[in-house]
């Protein structure tokens, strides 16, 4: 009975968003006042109940709070981005459509999308599917490549958040995850090439070997940036730079106007990149630092600078104001449900259930417990929709299981951040379905990209069983 009293909240959260008629801050809520229970159970036997709950809910909440605070300050500043940098290169012209779909998918998509996060990233790949004639269902499926690059997205709020959560540091945990996604991209290919075969477009053979060239290159780059410079910025990089050099063959600028005009688009971008990586050299940073043992806020932290660049974007182009209530009226959903993600989070830490619930699985399964990480991730993934929220709602468990196991500190954790599952959740499908149009459901997309599911599955298993 106690076991159940302590996995209620997580089985009601999963219930509640699996059945599409509650939103994220819904779900939350209700999972949070479930938790009381569970935090009942963890009240030592010599506190005074009511005292002990109160300091309990205060320290839960200031934390949560501050673990939560950068993401949802670079949700908000990823929007502002969007809408104060205009459009990214754009595919096209000389290209094949073939390669088109490539690059929108992978690269073009890829790269908005570590930018902004957001799902801004498929709105610019099925702009470029749209130019070769690919719209409806088969092009909200090719969308989802777009949404590789998951620990990286919007410039990672998902992976900071997990490597707290898990006790870690961002930088070893991504640089974990650069290996898998390096491992994942060449697997996804054979269902691209299906896709663009079902949409009309099949790859020939020779096309193939190329495009496989690219992705381990784009493979290769992220992996050594996690040894060079800051995580928050290695998928921007990675695709990039690919992206660039794919441009520049298919599309040259031609004469000093070309030029001006190519630089004009990708100023904004580099502008961003700049600021990041030239924020890391400085030395002695200030930070801010709220509670021990949690990470402290750097003043060259990503959010700063990407709010720092976007407001002066804005001001620049003199629509600040309109620009940032945008921002806002579109972002505030979004970024009130991850805070309550991470604060659930905390509530279940400071009640003991991840640790509970991981000696459970370890004496119901034994050695064999940790091989359930892919599920729990995809589980949390589908569900959740977001880095942020399945990394609260189930990066604690991992890291717990995975110390029961006698596992590496980071095994668990990195299976856990950037599950594909996420690409096929129901709100992603959503997204890419509404924006494609000609008919796209979620269920047309998940009856051609279901092979997603098994990837992910197959490659964490590979991941456990390496340690």
């Amino acid at each position: 009975m106690t076991l159940l009293i302590q996995a209620l909240p997580l089985l009601a959260l999963v219930v509640l968003l699996g059945s599409g008629r509650a939103s994220a801050i819904t779900a939350c809520l209700v999972a949070l006042a479930l938790a009381l229970p569970a935090a009942v159970l963890a009240i030592p036997a010599d506190a005074a109940g009511p005292a002990w709950l109160g300091e309990y809910a205060r320290h839960s909440l200031a934390e949560g709070l501050w673990l939560a605070l950068p993401p949802a300050g670079i949700v908000l500043g990823g929007l502002l981005f969007q809408s104060a940098s205009g459009s990214a290169a754009r595919p096209g012209g000389a290209e094949k459509p073939v390669d088109t779909l490539f690059t929108g998918a992978f690269l073009l998509g890829g790269f908005t999308e570590t930018v902004t996060g957001f799902g801004i990233g498929s709105v610019f790949a099925l702009t470029a599917f749209r130019r070769v004639g690919v719209t409806g269902t088969k092009a909200a499926a090719l969308a989802l490549f777009s949404q590789l690059l998951i620990p990286w997205g919007g410039l990672g709020p998902g992976t900071s958040v997990g490597a707290a959560l898990a006790g870690v540091l961002p930088q070893e945990l991504a640089s974990r995850n650069a290996l898998m996604l390096a491992l994942e991209l060449p697997l996804l290919l054979p269902l691209f090439w299906q896709l663009c075969r079902k949409a009309g477009h099949p790859v020939p053979t020779a096309t193939k070997f190329a495009q496989l060239g690219w992705l381990l290159a784009e493979g290769a780059i992220l992996i050594v940036a996690h040894r060079l410079v800051a995580w928050e910025v290695c998928g921007l990089l990675a695709t990039g730079a690919v992206l660039v050099v794919r441009l520049l063959l298919a599309t040259p600028p031609r004469g000093l106007a070309g030029w001006r005009a190519a630089g004009a688009v990708a100023a904004p971008y580099a502008l961003l990149a700049a600021v990041l990586l030239g924020s890391r050299l400085w030395s002695e940073v200030p930070r801010l630092t709220a509670f021990a043992g949690l990470p402290s806020l750097p003043l060259n932290h990503a959010m700063v600078g990407l709010w720092i660049v976007s407001l002066g974007l804005v001001a620049m182009r003199g629509s600040a104001a309109t620009a940032i209530g945008g921002a806002l009226r579109r972002g505030w959903r979004p970024a009130v449900a991850l805070t309550l993600f991470v604060l659930l989070a905390r509530v279940l830490v400071h009640a003991g259930v991840p640790q509970a619930l991981a000696m459970a699985m370890a004496g119901a399964f034994g050695t064999a417990a940790p091989f359930a990480a892919p599920l729990l991730a995809g589980a949390a993934g589908f569900f959740a929709g977001s880095n942020v929220g399945s990394n609260s709602a189930m990066m604690p468990l991992q890291a717990e299981l995975g110390r029961v196991a006698g596992l590496g500190p980071l095994v668990l954790p990195t299976v856990q951040n950037g599950t594909l599952f996420l690409l096929l959740s129901p709100q992603v499908c959503a997204i890419a379905s509404g924006l494609a149009g000609d008919g796209a459901t979620p269920r047309g997309i998940w009856r051609l990209s279901w092979p997603i599911f098994f990837i992910a599955i197959a490659v964490g298993l590979v991941f456990v069983a390496a340690g």
